[in-house]
């Protein structure tokens, strides 16, 4: 065999080729997850899961994405680089929202029927621990630091801070009415709930858990994503058909951007800002300075991406 052949051979059998960032999608309506290269504004791939999936956490670090499924109260775990499902496990009443730790180490599921946060071994896929933190709990994010996690109860108008160690409860932050995702920006220093009854945005100093302001957005604030240094934030409005830009430098709205109907889950890669169109079965990918329209993307039916969806 020459060493030309063997070299392809290798990389045949080493899974598939990313050239670019990935988007990974879940599909409520059709239970699956579109792989989108980002660069070629393309689907991959379509793959599988359990019924009527939500939330998404692809994890780098763990060489994984979690995939929760309401329908059947379940996990889809996915191995990144073979793109395949190598795992399904059982997650309680109702697995919503889920954030995998930046080590790679763990994953947390927010359990809505439960009312509990479960944490799971990213390897081993075992159910490590589990708190109760309140009714409906829905978004979930681990800080920087991979040493607190925090879970938006959404019908107790809380966010609940919680350490990752012991997964006891440190702290109730009270915010908006309904808060539904919860967001930390990079630096772990501000922490945004996003209220979809109140249509505003908590927006909490996480070293002193105080609200240093509370910005109306537009009708039911869905999912957020932050620019790279932590000075913008970008707000989906479920009921508006918009994406509401937000300065957290001078804690206030600077603009709104149209987009497609009932936007959900939303991201940034590089200069581009993604956002999820549950209503028209679209990924939209915006320009992030301006909100102009670059290119679309079809999907499976009724996308979601409710979490962290995006593979550098």
């Amino acid at each position: 065999m020459s060493r030309r052949v063997a070299l392809l051979l290798a990389a045949a059998l080493a899974g598939p080729a990313v050239a670019g960032p990935l988007a990974w999608i879940t599909n409520q309506g059709s239970n699956s997850v579109s792989i989108v290269d980002l660069d070629a504004a393309k689907v991959m791939r379509e793959i599988a899961v359990g019924k009527s999936p939500a939330g998404i956490a692809v994890s780098p670090a763990a060489g994984r994405a979690f995939v929760t499924n309401p329908g059947d109260n379940s996990v889809s775990v996915i191995d990144l680089r073979e793109q395949r499902i190598v795992d399904t496990v059982r997650a309680g009443q109702g697995a919503v929202g889920v954030a995998a730790a930046p080590d790679g180490g763990a994953f947390f599921v927010a359990d809505w029927y439960g009312g509990a946060l479960r944490a799971f071994d990213a390897k081993t896929l075992g159910e490590t621990g589990r708190v109760q933190v309140g009714t409906s709990p829905a978004g979930v994010t681990v800080a920087p630091d991979g040493k607190t996690i925090y879970v938006a109860a959404r019908d107790d108008d809380e966010i609940v801070e919680i350490d990752r160690s012991t997964l006891a409860i440190r702290a109730r932050i009270k915010v908006g009415e309904h808060p539904f995702a919860v967001e930390l920006a990079p630096d772990g220093k501000l922490l945004l709930a996003l209220n979809v009854i109140s249509n505003d945005v908590s927006i909490v100093e996480v070293s002193t858990r105080k609200i240093l302001a509370t910005l109306p957005v537009g009708l039911a604030p869905y999912g957020v994503a932050f620019s790279a240094d932590g000075a913008r934030a970008w707000v989906t409005l479920q009921h508006a058909e918009r994406v509401a830009e937000i300065d957290l430098r001078g804690l206030k709205v600077a603009a709104t951007h149209a987009t497609a109907p009932y936007p959900e889950g939303i991201a940034i890669a590089g200069s581009t800002l993604l956002v999820v169109s549950w209503m028209d079965d679209l990924l939209v990918l915006h320009d992030a300075a301006t909100g102009k329209r670059r290119a679309e993307v079809s999907t499976g039916s009724n996308p979601r991406a409710f979490g962290r969806f995006v593979q550098p």
